[in-house]
């Protein structure tokens, strides 16, 4: 893995844990918007997406071919092992260093 993962990286991780076998590039994008109230473009997603597959975090597949889609298959995403214990490390860290530091936080938060 190398690199620690950005925030991003790790929304879009924990989405793809979410949907499951439905994790397609749209299906993705609803759900962080839904989930984190920030919009992203499809753009951003599949970059992203692709980043992680290059990574070994992601795995990819087409779907079958959709009239709906006009012929075109859906890419459906997955997490892979590694993917999921860079997510698992990076989300444990960040919880140790929260634990008893969100009071103070708040009151930071305040002013």
């Amino acid at each position: 893995m190398g690199r620690a993962l950005g925030e991003f990286e790790q929304v879009l991780l924990f989405a793809l844990v979410a949907l499951g076998e439905e994790a397609h590039g749209n299906a993705v994008r609803e759900f962080v918007e839904q989930e984190t109230g920030r919009a992203r473009s499809p753009g951003s997603i599949h970059l992203t997406l692709e980043r992680l597959q290059r990574r070994g975090c992601v795995s990819s597949s087409l779907g079958d071919p959709t009239p709906i889609r006009g012929g075109r298959r859906k890419r459906f995403y997955s997490l892979t092992p590694a993917g999921a214990r860079a997510l698992k490390t990076s989300y444990e860290m960040l919880a140790t260093m929260a634990r008893g530091r969100l009071e103070r936080l708040d009151e930071l938060a305040a002013g």
